[in-house]
C-alpha cells in the first residue's frame, strides 16, 4: 500500500481530473453529511480532504466557520484552497497525514474524512487520531471504501497472466474494512457509536472510464516499479478489463462505509 508521502505523490498526478473521474464521491459526501446529527459545526477539521468535497457538503448543510484540511497531497491542498475559496469559510490547510498531523487536540466540533480512509496505513490509529482532535460532544463522520468493492476487478487482477505484481492484488486487503470494523475502531478509541452503516451499488462503465477511475485513486501502486513493465501490466490488465465487459460495460461492485460517532462529554 506505501507509505502516506506514496499515496500523496500518486494524488497530486490525479488531483487536476479527481473530481471529474470521481463524480460518485461527491453523492456520498452528501449523504455522510446528511447524516450527521444536527449541531454546531463551527470549527471543522477534514482528514484526507482532498479536493474538498465533504467540506463543501459541511458548508451547505452547517454554518461552518473555519475548516482546516489536512492531506499529504499538495495537488489536492492546491484545489481544496479554490474550492474553499468560494464557500465564505476561513481556511487552514495543512499538508501531512493524517498520523502525523500537526493540529491540537479536542479543537474540532466536528471532524470528517470522506474516501481517504482507506488509505491510511494504521486504521484503528487513524481513528485514535481523530478522535483526539474532537472537542467533548463532537462528532466523527467516515466514509470509505468497504470491504466487497471491486471484486469483480479483483477477479480480472487473479487471472492475468503472466501474474500482476503482487501488491496490486494484497492491496485489498490492506485498504477494505467493513463498517462494523471500523466502528469497532471509533469504540476503542472511546467515541459513542451514532450509526454506522454500509451502502452497496452495482455499476457499469465503459473498460476505459473504469481503468481511468483506478488509475486516479490508485496510481501510487506502480510509482516505484520500472515504467515500461508498470505499462506492460496495465496493458494486459486493460485487456482483461475489456473481455469481461459485457454489451453494458464492465459491471463491479461498489460497498462505501460511513461512521458517525461523538466524543462523549
Amino acid at each position: 500500500m506505501g507509505d502516506g508521502r506514496a499515496v500523496g505523490e500518486g494524488f497530486d498526478r490525479s488531483a487536476q481530473d479527481y473530481d471529474e473521474i470521481l463524480v460518485h464521491n461527491r453523492t456520498g459526501a452528501r449523504r455522510l453529511v446528511d447524516a450527521l446529527p444536527e449541531g454546531d459545526y463551527a470549527d471543522v477539521l477534514d482528514v484526507g480532504c482532498g479536493t474538498g468535497f465533504v467540506t463543501e457538503e459541511m458548508a451547505r448543510r452547517f454554518a461552518v466557520a473555519r475548516v482546516t484540511g489536512v492531506d499529504p497531497s499538495e495537488g489536492m491542498l492546491g484545489r481544496f484552497r479554490a474550492r474553499v475559496a468560494g464557500l465564505g469559510v476561513d481556511a487552514t490547510v495543512v499538508r501531512a497525514g493524517v498520523h502525523d498531523m500537526p493540529v491540537p487536540d479536542a479543537a474540532f466540533a466536528a471532524v470528517v474524512s470522506g474516501m481517504a480512509f482507506h488509505w491510511f496505513p494504521d486504521k484503528p490509529a487513524a481513528i485514535a487520531a481523530m478522535a483526539r482532535r474532537l472537542r467533548p460532544g463532537g462528532v466523527l463522520g467516515v466514509l470509505a471504501s468497504a470491504r466487497g468493492t471491486d471484486q469483480e476487478f479483483l477477479e480480472v487482477l487473479r487471472a492475468v497472466r503472466p501474474p500482476v505484481p503482487a501488491p496490486w492484488i494484497d492491496v485489498f486487503g490492506q485498504i477494505q474494512r467493513s463498517a462494523d470494523e471500523v466502528a469497532g475502531y471509533a469504540e476503542e478509541a472511546g467515541l459513542e457509536i451514532v450509526d454506522a452503516w454500509e451502502e452497496r451499488r452495482v455499476r457499469r462503465t465503459t473498460p476505459e472510464a473504469y481503468i481511468a477511475r483506478i488509475a486516479a485513486v490508485a496510481g501510487h501502486l506502480s510509482a516505484e516499479m520500472d515504467p515500461e513493465e508498470a505499462a506492460a501490466h496495465g496493458e494486459r490488465v486493460a485487456a482483461g478489463i475489456a473481455a469481461a465487459a459485457g454489451p453494458r460495460g464492465f459491471e463491479y461492485a461498489f460497498v462505501k462505509l460511513f461512521l458517525v460517532a461523538r466524543r462523549p462529554g
